[in-house]
């Protein structure tokens, strides 16, 4: 019996030490970290001491076994830190029972979150050591804690969003209104857990729930305009529905989110408006108005370029230019004058261009062409605007018609005046010699000078006729001394009580003037004799050049002007007191210096008469 007691316990001790082998390959091998603490009852609770750990929490904290065997809590981990970590075991022991927990621990491996399961162990009625298993929960609890920081995130961007968002189940209930939503639809309690029928018209539920039975059989996102009684009255909304899977991808709920577009609708609604006005106004302009592209297409034609191709703004716009017009010439030559503008960037001017109508007539345009972006698509684009003037062009051949008569018609009858005129003076010169008395040779000599007169007359007339019809004739370059010189030996010539002296020499510059320049100085230098009271007129011509400009003054010895009627002499139809001209002379003058950028005036000459004095431009 006694062999037999003695195998037995051989083999119960055997079978201890292999179970304990077990459990240290089991302790040693584990992936979690697993720890033994010693417990000792003291006066003043429990004292806890670390006996033994595992590999993996070796790893974990950075404490090699021998580091902590012996140590506290306290020693090991600090004071802090080791006084929550005891108050946890004596937790576990004060209980008697395993317990769980989860905690935040600094090692030198660095910080750690684990998820603790304490073990008390007894022996004789008192637990004499914990076993404790710790998970490594801290990428878990990471993501745990990057959640609730992208929950908070997302609370708060949901709460301050100006958009009203929402979230609502497969049966039309709310789970979620951010704050813009509650405060859409004046909300006085929480709207969660309601319906658009309980929140909304019947119409708007009922346009509401069919776009969410869209989303939800669909399982497409929506986007849709609607109209949205609110507190504050009707709100244009741009509402945007999309469906919420679950992990087996069916659509579970719905995510809306509404923007407010009322201020954009009626933005819309006001550009909508003044396009329309504005294409009014392009419609009323008789000019063709039209854009084109690179490619020939119209963008943009006006009435009046639709109906001179037959057709009406709409059947002209989005067709090339090619299909619209009718000649092919014109086309082509448009094409090319388009393409300059487009490439170059520059505007064109088309002084004159035909183009062949629907109804086979030839118009002339004055055209300008000038770049254009479109505004849409940012492509480069031509602008034209281009005006009708066949009318024009044939009232201004008329005119030119008119005036070639007028000229050859003042031409011919100043001719047969002036050889009648030239007829009465010389055979009044001759009768003069043979009258017998003084009397009857100074009406012979009243004669003579009105048939002088009148001759000076025909040349005014003549001045006055080139005047008017001058057109489009600018200022040239003209010689100052070749004008006013031959004006000088022209008067000299003509009268002979007339002396006319030069001081100096005439300066050899150029003015800015034209042909009719030489009527400046004959009216003057003839004014200068006409209105003189002496028996001899007495002129002197004199010349001052500054940098850019010239003086030429002329001084007679007549009986001047009252200084309050020097400024009105250059008016049409002032003449002098008896005075037998037409009153244009001057005027005729004033008009031609005016039309060169030039200055007249008249001074007082010394001790009487008066001086004229011309200020021209000098030109290289």
């Amino acid at each position: 019996m006694r062999g037999e007691s003695n195998n037995d316990a051989d083999e119960f001790e055997a079978a201890g030490r292999e179970v304990e082998t077990v459990y240290e390959a089991m302790f040693l091998e584990m992936d979690d970290a697993v720890f033994l603490v010693e417990v000792a009852e003291t006066d003043d609770g429990y004292e806890f001491a670390f006996r033994q750990n595992n590999a993996a929490y070796q790893e974990q904290t950075g404490f090699s076994e021998d580091k902590m065997r012996g140590q506290t809590p306290r020693e090991l981990l600090g004071e802090e830190q080791g006084a929550a970590v005891a108050a946890n075991y004596r937790r576990c022991v004060e209980r008697g029972t395993t317990i769980e927990y989860e905690e935040r621990l600094e090692f030198p491996g660095g910080t750690t979150d684990w998820q603790t399961k304490l073990t008390p162990i007894t022996e004789d009625g008192a637990i004499t050591r914990i076993v404790g298993v710790a998970r490594d929960v801290t990428e878990k609890k990471e993501r745990e804690r990057e959640y609730r920081r992208t929950h908070r995130r997302f609370q708060t961007v949901l709460e301050t969003m100006s958009a009203a968002a929402f979230l609502k189940d497969t049966d039309g209930r709310y789970l979620l209104m951010n704050r813009a939503c509650r405060d859409l639809f004046g909300a006085d309690a929480d709207p969660v857990g309601m319906t658009d029928e309980e929140l909304f018209p019947r119409s708007v539920a009922e346009r509401a729930r069919a776009d969410d039975l869209q989303v939800i059989n669909g399982g497409e996102t929506v986007e849709v305009e609607e109209t949205i009684p609110t507190s504050a009255g009707e709100t244009s909304r741009l509402t945007r529905k999309s469906p919420v899977y679950d992990g087996e991808g069916d659509v579970r709920a719905i995510c809306g989110v509404s923007t407010d577009i009322t201020e954009q609708k009626r933005h819309e609604e006001e550009i909508e408006a003044t396009r329309k006005e504005l294409r009014q106004i392009i419609d009323l302009v008789p000019d063709l108005v039209f854009v084109k592209n690179h490619d020939g297409e119209y963008l943009l034609a006006n009435e009046a370029t639709a109906e001179a191709y037959g057709k009406t703004p709409e059947e002209v716009e989005g067709n090339s230019e090619a299909e619209i017009i009718p000649s092919a010439e014109d086309s082509a030559a448009f094409r090319q004058d388009d393409i300059e503008v487009i490439e170059s960037g520059e505007p064109k001017a088309v002084g004159e261009e035909t183009l062949t109508t629907a109804a086979g007539e030839t118009r002339i345009l004055q055209t300008t062409k000038i770049p254009y972006r479109n505004p849409k698509t940012g492509e480069d684009a031509v602008l034209g605007y281009a005006r009708d003037v066949t009318d024009l062009k044939a009232y201004e051949e008329t005119l030119e018609r008119q005036r070639d008569s007028l000229t050859l018609l003042n031409q011919v009858v100043r001719h047969d005046i002036r050889n009648q005129l030239m007829v009465v003076e010389s055979y009044t010169e001759l009768l003069e010699g043979s009258l017998p008395d003084d009397q009857s040779r100074t009406h012979a000599r009243t004669v003579i000078e009105a048939a002088k007169q009148a001759r000076e007359i025909t040349e005014t007339a003549r001045d006055v006729t080139d005047v008017l019809l001058q057109v489009g004739a600018d200022p040239s370059p003209m010689s100052l001394r070749d004008e006013l010189s031959e004006q000088i030996a022209q008067l000299r010539s003509d009268q002979d009580r007339t002396t006319v002296s030069v001081d100096g020499s005439i300066p050899d510059v150029t003015v800015l003037a034209d042909e009719l320049l030489e009527a400046v100085f004959r009216n003057l230098l003839t004014n200068a004799v006409v209105h003189n009271d002496k028996d001899v007129a007495e002129i002197a011509v004199s010349t001052r050049v500054s940098d850019d400009s010239v003086r030429v003054s002329i001084a007679d010895n007549g009986p001047g002007i009252a200084d309050d009627h020097k400024g009105d002499i250059f008016q049409e139809g002032e003449k002098g007191l008896e005075s037998g001209g037409t009153g244009v002379g001057l005027y005729l003058v004033k008009t031609l210096v005016d039309k060169y950028e030039g200055d007249i005036w008249v001074e007082d000459n010394e001790p009487t008469g008066s001086v004229f004095v011309v200020e021209l431009s000098i030109v290289d």
